[in-house]
């Protein structure tokens, strides 16, 4: 009789959870090709193809099969060990992040993370990164995701931080009347804002804020009527805002910024740890991500 190793089949899940070879690694702890080898044990045990070739991480119907019966095994698996073991993970984590990055990635890794840590419970608050920045300075968050110009990420690890480069966006029905380029942005006290309104006083192009909202889909509502143009990191910045070139010769480039973790190491649990490794491979999938966000992906 055949035994499964565990490990194969957590492999498998976090690869589906996370959607990527490289991020499961990240949150196991191993490389990619130790990882490809592990499926690759997988398959032969079981005789089966688990991935579609050639495609991008699409089960075929033995791997959707196997994915619903490996979660199973895990979590008994897991209910076993919590039963018989005191240091069961556990606790409340506190998460500071703007919002367009919570929709860009954290549904789907929190979803992996409480799946195979049911006991920790994350509690998120979003806002502009200024804001969310001050809040954990104050100590009401235990790890944060903000945004800042690229220089103060200076010293930091690579897994912590993603460097981001603007890009404007707007639609066909974008209305332009007078010399003033109109502009939707966050609130007062935004990166975002701060460095568009430079780069077009730079550039000596007139323009007016006709629309301020501190939610991304008040946002890109705005601008998908015509209100007005914006700008947002290219790694989150809503498809159907970058696909018109109309402008674009005539706006200016704006400086790069950076996005990355804050917290304190002397003051994580273990289940602030496991969340950190998690938050680390979201925010890689979007370093490795060539194409911006479908937003109706994370709305629907």
């Amino acid at each position: 009789m055949k035994n499964i190793p565990t490990d194969l089949l957590r492999t498998f899940t976090t690869i589906k959870d996370l959607n990527g070879f490289t991020s499961a690694g990240d949150a196991l702890g191993r490389s990619q090709p130790a990882i490809s080898l592990q499926i690759k044990k997988l398959e032969i045990l079981l005789n089966t193809q688990i991935f579609v070739r050639g495609s991008h991480l699409e089960l075929t119907a033995d791997g959707e099969e196997l994915y619903k019966l490996a979660a199973q095994i895990l979590q008994l698996n897991d209910s076993l060990i919590e039963k018989f073991h005191s240091d069961t993970v556990y606790g409340k984590i506190k998460l500071g992040i703007p919002n367009d990055y919570e929709l860009a990635f954290l549904p789907e890794i929190i979803k992996g993370l409480t799946n195979r840590y049911p006991n920790i419970l994350i509690e998120v608050d979003c806002d502009i990164s200024k804001n969310i920045y001050q809040k954990f300075q104050k100590h009401q968050f235990d790890i944060c995701l903000a945004m800042q110009p690229l220089e103060e990420f200076s010293g930091f690890s690579p897994e912590n931080y993603l460097i981001e480069e603007l890009k404007w966006g707007y639609t066909q029905n974008l209305s332009l009347q007078g010399k003033e380029l109109p502009l939707v942005t966050y609130p007062n006290g935004c990166l975002y804002r701060k460095i568009t309104e430079k780069a077009l006083t730079d550039a000596n192009i007139p323009f007016r804020i006709v629309y301020t909202s501190p939610s991304l889909l008040g946002i890109v509502s705005a601008v998908e009527k015509g209100l007005g143009i914006t700008a947002m990191a290219r790694s989150v910045i809503p498809r159907q805002l970058t696909s018109n070139t109309f402008l674009s010769e005539d706006l200016p480039n704006m400086d790069k910024v950076g996005v990355g973790f804050y917290y304190r190491e002397s003051e994580l649990t273990s289940a602030g740890k496991l969340t950190l490794d998690y938050l680390r491979a979201g925010l890689r999938s979007l370093r490795v991500d060539d194409l911006p966000i479908e937003l109706s992906k994370y709305c629907s």
